[in-house]
């Protein structure tokens, strides 16, 4: 597979591999949920991803500086990163396999998307790329909008889940399955508007207004948070000109004025009215005010030396997706393999499961993503984390579709584990270096 002996044959052969490693996350859930296959295989990624990356990265030669700097960079990172939580294990006596797990959860997105960067792919193997995400994409819309009649009707089952929450496209089934397949609809949406330039301009908006549409059906009320915190991030981070970000900033405050009109007076936006007239919520003595940041109160109770506020807890052991969910829901595998459970994670899903807010949304869940990153892996973990999304934008992102991506993604950070879902994060992952991609063959072309 060497490009030098190989040439496009080659260039092919990595998209293909790059491609399958994201197919593992993007497809098991519908997959182990219309066959007989094994759920283990829904955790399949854990393995596929790091291989591919190993396999391309020896195999691949790209020629390009900026294509070669941006590899070591992001490799640089991960090398951080894993440093750091190694550390954090040591001092907090957590398993191996808590480590390599939850190595594989948080930088599992950024060594899809090294991999994707470091093939120097050719017209045809980046076409054939473009189409398999373009359809995916599209494939997870529609079984979407497949599954929620079916759901309705009682024609199928999605775990307890009704025709709302069950509307899981290709995430079919999982807990927040909606807002994910919502969530990458509307990302997909907006990429065609923006660059699928050759596609009919109804297609591309009737694209984007069905995702739109989705977000609505499934009820995804958290998706529009993230979503306008990732513009406003976007205006305040990037737009240098004081008339466009004043000119953002009205648009942003016209879009939410609007959009709060029609949570009190249109009947189809009543579900997002659900929070906002009930008693005991906010306020100083809220709900809301209580359980949504108890995990900064909770993990430090549990610190032992002065270390803990540096590293953490250890991997696993606190508010992030593998101590809230995994370690739990996959005993049977992880604990004959040296994994660790922590007090601090039992106290917190005690807290969790003690909320009646907390369980009717998710918005409210004390475990979500950047909580889990520092509880775990302390202020110098979060710091690496934050350092390969520095990277990723300063190194990778060609526009501010990446950007957005980016900040959209942190959003939801703070609200669940969604940042840490391998098949939403591998599709943003997916979606950033097949816009780098895009970019770099529009510049060869005007060279």
């Amino acid at each position: 597979m060497r490009a030098k002996k190989i040439g496009k044959k080659g260039f092919y052969k990595s998209s293909t591999l790059a491609l399958a490693a994201f197919s593992t996350a993007f497809y098991s859930r519908i997959l182990c949920s219309i066959t007989r296959l094994p759920s283990v295989l829904n955790h399949l990624h854990f393995l596929v991803v790091p291989l591919t990356t190993a396999i391309i990265l020896t195999t691949s030669r790209p020629k390009d500086p900026k294509q070669i700097s941006s590899v070591w960079m992001l490799l640089a990172g991960l090398s951080i990163l894993f440093g750091v939580m190694t550390a954090s294990a040591l001092l907090n006596q957590a398993g191996v396999i808590n480590i390599i797990v939850d190595f594989s959860i948080l930088g599992g997105p950024f060594m899809l998307l090294m991999a994707i960067v470091c093939i120097p792919m050719s017209a045809i193997s980046f076409n054939r790329f473009r189409d398999w995400i373009i359809n995916s994409s599209y494939a997870n819309m529609a079984l979407a909008f497949i599954q929620w009649p079916l759901l309705k009707f009682n024609k199928i089952s999605a775990g307890g889940l009704d025709a709302t929450d069950g509307m899981a496209g290709v995430f079919f089934v999982s807990g927040a399955g909606n807002y994910v397949s919502t969530t990458v609809s509307i990302y997909f949406g907006i990429y065609l508007v923006m660059f699928a330039t050759t596609v009919p301009l109804w297609v591309r908006w009737g694209t984007l207004l069905a995702a739109m549409f989705q977000l609505q059906l499934s009820d995804s009320k958290q998706v529009l948070f993230a979503l306008f915190f990732g513009w406003g991030m976007l205006i305040l981070l990037t737009m240098k000109d004081v008339g466009k970000t004043l000119t953002y900033t009205i648009a942003i405050i016209l879009v939410v004025a609007v959009f709060y009109w029609c949570i009190q007076n249109v009947d189809a936006f009543a579900g997002f009215k659900n929070y906002l007239d009930k008693d005991g919520v906010y306020g100083p003595d809220g709900e809301a005010t209580r359980i949504k940041p108890i995990a900064f109160s909770i993990i430090p109770t549990f610190y032992q030396y002065p270390l803990n506020w540096l590293l953490g807890l250890g991997p696993g052991h606190t508010a992030g997706r593998l101590g809230g969910w995994l370690l739990k829901e996959n005993w049977a595998i992880l604990g004959p393999l040296g994994a660790t459970i922590h007090p601090a994670s039992q106290a917190l899903l005690k807290a969790y499961y003690g909320s009646w807010l907390a369980l009717e949304s998710t918005m409210f869940c004390p475990l979500f993503g950047w909580a889990g990153i520092w509880g775990d892996l302390g202020i110098v973990g979060l710091c690496a984390y934050l350092c390969l999304g520095w990277i990723v934008w300063r190194y990778i992102c060609v526009d501010n579709l990446g950007r957005f991506l980016l900040l959209s993604v942190a959003g939801f950070g703070f609200i669940f584990t969604q940042m840490e879902e391998p098949g939403y994060m591998y599709f943003v992952a997916t979606l950033i270096g097949l816009r780098w991609h895009e970019k770099r063959a529009q510049s060869l072309i005007t060279c």
